[in-house]
């Protein structure tokens, strides 16, 4: 934002934050420039990432928010990340995050209902117990301030916490590091608009804003 009033104060000394202000909402709403951050805007057309919801994932939410009404719960799959990988995996996981210490009542509550669900399970728990042919429901813990988005009502995680989560949880998502990460990565950049400063508040809620800035901000070329 400094770098912005400075550049108009070349042309005109005198120019007032305010009409700064004024026309930077022009340009983003024009598309020419997008906010990415708190005062922070690069160039082209402000692009939010919008996951296709199944109605399979907005019932099970429903569901889950009739019998557990007052519990902040968040939903996502990881088929939507698996468009930006090298090598997409022959099935996916249907990620839901729970407010703490609430995981086993929705464990419970779930295993009544469905096939294939766990909790906070490792590598070795869904190679021996997991049927790879159906879908995989985990169940963990939704951190405090993760930054959600609404679609058709639903809760779901924003595109900058599912890449904090996967660069973070490495064991759950084992399936999507190395190249495919840096794939994935690379592709979020190219097609959205990531907000670098909601993707490290929420690392650094995690307690990883070290290892993420350096995993996705080593060089800035994205």
């Amino acid at each position: 934002m400094n770098d912005i009033f400075s550049f108009y104060q070349k042309y005109d000394s005198k120019v007032r934050k305010t009409t700064i202000n004024w026309r930077i909402n022009r340009l983003v709403n024009e598309g020419i420039i997008q906010r990415i951050g708190r005062g922070i805007y690069k160039l082209g057309k402000q692009k939010n990432f919008t996951p296709v919801l199944s109605e399979e994932h907005q019932n099970l939410y429903l569901k889950l928010k009739e019998e557990f009404p007052f519990l902040d719960i968040s939903i996502w799959s990881t088929k939507w990340v698996a468009q930006w990988m090298l090598h997409i995996p022959s099935n996916y996981e249907t990620i839901i995050e729970v407010e703490k210490g609430a995981e086993e009542n929705v464990f419970y509550f779930l295993s009544e209902i469905k096939n294939n669900v766990f909790l906070n399970p490792s590598n070795d728990v869904l190679d021996k117990y997991a049927n790879r042919n159906e879908p995989i429901i985990i169940i963990k813990n939704l951190i405090t301030d993760a930054p959600l988005q609404d679609i058709k009502q639903v809760k779901v995680p924003s595109l900058e916490k599912i890449l904090v989560d996967l660069i973070v949880d490495t064991e759950l998502y084992s399936a999507f590091q190395g190249r495919d990460l840096e794939s994935i990565i690379e592709n979020a950049f190219q097609y959205n608009t990531i907000k670098k400063d909601t993707l490290l508040r929420y690392a650094n809620r995690r307690r990883k804003k070290p290892l993420v800035n350096e995993r996705i901000y080593k060089n800035e070329k994205i």
